[in-house]
């Protein structure tokens, strides 16, 4: 348990409870969704039990976080959402998609949330006390945009030009 997770008053806790299900989930979850798993992760967050790092990671790995990101679509466009939810920022590079993807095909949806929220670049920019916060701004255009930059359109058809199997999965 992180010693200053116990030391925040319950409206901050609220407030970065809140801040989460909207950079991991893009909205506030329906208290329907809440029950059972959700209602367990909060709980346990809100009285100081977990901290911001094992709450992404719970909020990531969640049965709700699949049924948005990994069910409704292919595993390409699962990855570049990692990316945006956990990361801050669109991938790169078709490499980096394929890192993530192979995590996600291999290993299962899981292990890619904790590669994410495991990695060096997720540790760097919020170590264990910072939410993952949009990190490339657009001048002008709101937070979400940045995931709809040529960059980022560029990498994913490349990305689905340049490999079979990424193709061949995305139909998936």
């Amino acid at each position: 348990m992180e010693s200053r997770q116990r030391n925040r008053d319950p409206q901050a806790l609220q407030n970065l409870l809140r801040a989460a299900y909207q950079q991991i989930l893009e909205r506030q979850p329906y208290q329907h969704e809440k029950v059972g798993e959700l209602e367990k992760i909060e709980q346990d967050f809100l009285r100081g039990r977990v901290g911001i790092k094992r709450l992404v990671r719970q909020v990531g790995g969640s049965h709700l976080y699949q049924q948005l990101f990994f069910n409704a679509g292919c595993n390409t466009r699962c990855v570049e959402q990692g990316f945006k939810h956990f990361l801050g920022r669109a991938p790169a590079d078709k490499a980096e998609v394929a890192t993530y993807h192979d995590i996600l095909v291999r290993q299962g949806f899981q292990a890619m949330v904790n590669a994410f929220v495991d990695s060096e670049e997720y540790h760097h920019h919020f170590g264990n006390e910072r939410l993952p916060h949009p990190r490339q701004r657009l001048m002008g255009y709101p937070p979400v945009a940045y995931l709809l930059t040529d960059r980022m359109n560029r990498s994913h058809q490349l990305a689905m030009q340049g490999s079979p199997l990424l193709q061949s999965l995305a139909v998936m």
